[in-house]
């Protein structure tokens, strides 16, 4: 059953993806144009080799590093250079069907720093528009974190992509929350208890919950509701 946010594309077309990814490259080294869209080497050699296949925001990146036509990159069917306002029609489709959300280089639960206007924004991930008005999402509202260590485990696993609303800052119970306290980053579940302390759930239960007394509330900051959990199946 394919999911409303599925961003993947099918190897379709007269050349296979690895070939039309190849001549886009033209010239330019692996390690030059993977470095120029936040993307490792042996990241690229692999879409190069035919072993897997990018998702459309990655494709979209490549696409416009090597001045392509999206369409043709990912498709096969017109032709590999496109002039500006073809470029741009074919943009415009994308832009219509799905939003790129920022993508931050923080890793929740053992990293520093919280999501500012200030963070570098490193990729992007294309969701569908459909689902995030589905879901009552402001797109601007939205950013993307990754996952580190193992205490919300088995629900998040380590380098998990998390996708966070920010405008979702209100104290429910259960829901699973990125937040600071102190300097430190975490996602864990929040429960108000009735003396007014809250306390930090680990789905992990080797871990142990963790209590923010009343006192100290004004050190806790939350920065939004995890909404969406994206992992590896193996």
């Amino acid at each position: 059953m394919k999911n409303e946010n599925d961003v993947s594309f099918p190897a379709i077309g007269k050349e296979t993806f690895a070939e039309r990814l190849e001549m886009a490259i033209g010239t330019t080294s692996v390690r030059a144009f993977a470095s120029a869209i936040d993307l490792s080497e042996g990241g690229l050699r692999k879409y190069l080799r035919g072993q897997s296949l990018p998702q459309i925001d990655k494709a979209l990146l490549m696409a416009r590093q090597a001045n392509v036509s999206l369409d043709w990159l990912i498709s096969g069917e017109g032709y590999p250079q496109t002039g500006d306002e073809v470029t741009k029609v074919v943009n415009n489709e994308f832009d219509e069907e799905y939003s790129l959300i920022p993508g931050y280089h923080l890793s929740v639960s053992t990293g520093h720093g919280r999501i500012t206007d200030s963070e570098p924004v490193k990729r992007h991930l294309a969701f569908r528009r459909k689902w995030l008005k589905f879901r009552g999402f402001e797109t601007e509202k939205l950013a993307v974190v990754f996952a580190s260590g193992d205490s919300m485990e088995p629900t998040i696993h380590n380098n998990n992509t998390l996708l966070v609303n920010t405008s979702d800052t209100k104290l429910t119970d259960g829901s699973i929350f990125v937040l600071r306290f102190g300097d430190e980053l975490y996602a864990k579940r929040l429960q108000k208890r009735f003396d007014g302390d809250i306390r930090l759930i680990s789905d992990n239960k080797e871990y142990e919950d963790q209590i923010v007394k009343a006192d100290e509330i004004d050190k806790l900051h939350i920065i939004g509701k995890v909404v969406w959990i994206g992992k590896d199946l193996y």
